[in-house]
């Protein structure tokens, strides 16, 4: 990744940091999350939101549980 220099005024990276924060993100997070919503292709915002939505809200628990390639596999056929 490259890195990118910004001039933000003091009030406005302030309140910037603050709402990352607000969002459980770091401001180069949210940055990076508003450039893709900007150069998105038509359509592809919607399929984004609803992935943002959908990762958000998963707890992300498998209580250990770990996939196996085979029953993966026995399954689909």
């Amino acid at each position: 990744m490259s890195n990118v220099t910004l001039s933000i005024d003091d009030t406005l990276l302030s309140q910037s940091r603050e709402f990352a924060a607000s969002q459980g993100k770091s401001l180069n997070g949210l940055i990076r999350q508003l450039l893709i919503k900007a150069t998105a292709k038509p359509g592809a915002q919607d399929w984004f939101e609803g992935f943002a939505l959908i990762s958000e809200q998963a707890l992300g628990d498998s209580g250990g549980w770990k996939f196996n390639r085979e029953e993966i596999y026995d399954d689909c056929y």
